[in-house]
C-alpha cells in the first residue's frame, strides 16, 4: 500500500544482526494514522531519498504480520519506494503554525494512559506533553557484544556484502526525567534516543573534547533551553522489553 506519512521521528541508527544498520522511523500518515516503519537502512539510501524530520514522503508500506509484539503501528517499508514530497517548514516568524496543527490534536494525556492503551489495543506511539521537566541524566550503556564491535570498526562481513560505514557508538544513554499532567502519575524516567541529541553528542565531541565540558553544553541545550520551549516528547515501544521510549522530541515555541 502507497502512503504519505509526515516524518516526526528518527531514531539514532542501530546495529542489527539481521539488517546490519537501521533506523526506527516515526510518523503520521495524511490521514491521522501513526506508522511506525522499518527497517529503515537509511545511511545506504541515496541521498535524494533522505529525508529529514517534518517532510512528508511516499512510501510503500505493508502491515508487519510477522512482529512478536504485533503493535498497532508497525509496518514494513520498501526503502527502495521513498519518495520526499516537501517539508513542512515553520512558517513566518517561525511560529511553527503547520506544525502545530498537525501534530498537536494527536497528544496523548499522559504516558499511563499511552500504556492502558497498550495494554488494551497494543498502541506502541504516542506524543505526551510533559507537565514537569526534573532531571536530564546521563549513564553509561552496556559493553557492546562482539558481532557489534565488528561492526563498529567496520571489519564485519555480512549477507549484504562488507559493511563500509561504519558507525559511531556513543556509549551514553540520555534519559528525561519528568512528571505527566495526571494523578496517577508518580514520575518516569525515559530513555531518549532522538536522532538530533545524539548526532550534538558525537558531532560536538570535536568542539568541546573535554568530556565534562561537553555534557555541560548538551545539558544546557536539551534540558535548560527545552524548559523555556513547549517540549512534547514523541514516544514509542522497543522491541525487546516492548517498554516505552522518547524516540523524538517536539519543541514549538511557547504561545
Amino acid at each position: 500500500m502507497k502512503e504519505k506519512i509526515l516524518v516526526l521521528a528518527k531514531t539514532y541508527p542501530n546495529l542489527s544482526r539481521k539488517y546490519v544498520e537501521t533506523v526506527c522511523v516515526a510518523g503520521i500518515t495524511n490521514k491521522g494514522e501513526w506508522r511506525r516503519l522499518y527497517p529503515i537502512p537509511f545511511r545506504k539510501l541515496p541521498f535524494i531519498q533522505r529525508f529529514k524530520k517534518f517532510e512528508w514522503i511516499e512510501v510503500e508500506t505493508i502491515k508487519n504480520t510477522k512482529e512478536k509484539l504485533q503493535r498497532k503501528e508497525s509496518c514494513k517499508a520498501d526503502a527502495g519506494s521513498i519518495k520526499v514530497l516537501g517539508n513542512v517548514g515553520t512558517g513566518f516568524n517561525r511560529k511553527w503554525n503547520e506544525r502545530n496543527r498537525l501534530l498537536l490534536s494527536h497528544v496523548n494525556k499522559s504516558l499511563e494512559d499511552l500504556e492502558e492503551q497498550k495494554k488494551s489495543r497494543k498502541v506502541s506511539l504516542g506524543l505526551i506533553k510533559p507537565a514537569e521537566l526534573m532531571d536530564f541524566t546521563l549513564t553509561p550503556l552496556e559493553e557492546c557484544r562482539d558481532w557489534e564491535k565488528d561492526l563498529i570498526k567496520g571489519t564485519q562481513k555480512t549477507l549484504f556484502g562488507n559493511y563500509n560505514s561504519p558507525l559511531d557508538r556513543i556509549p551514553w544513554k540520555f534519559s528525561y526525567v519528568f512528571k505527566c499532567n495526571d494523578s496517577e502519575c508518580k514520575g518516569h524516567c525515559l530513555m531518549c534516543e532522538d536522532w538530533e541529541l545524539l548526532e550534538s553528542w558525537r558531532s560536538w565531541k570535536n568542539k568541546y573534547q573535554n568530556e565534562t565540558l561537553l555534557w555541560e553544553k548538551i545539558k544546557q541545550k536539551y534540558f535548560e533551553w527545552m524548559k523555556n520551549r513547549n517540549l512534547h516528547f514523541i514516544v514509542g515501544t522497543e522491541s525487546r522489553f516492548n517498554k516505552f521510549l522518547i524516540i523524538g522530541l517536539y519543541y514549538p515555541p511557547k504561545l
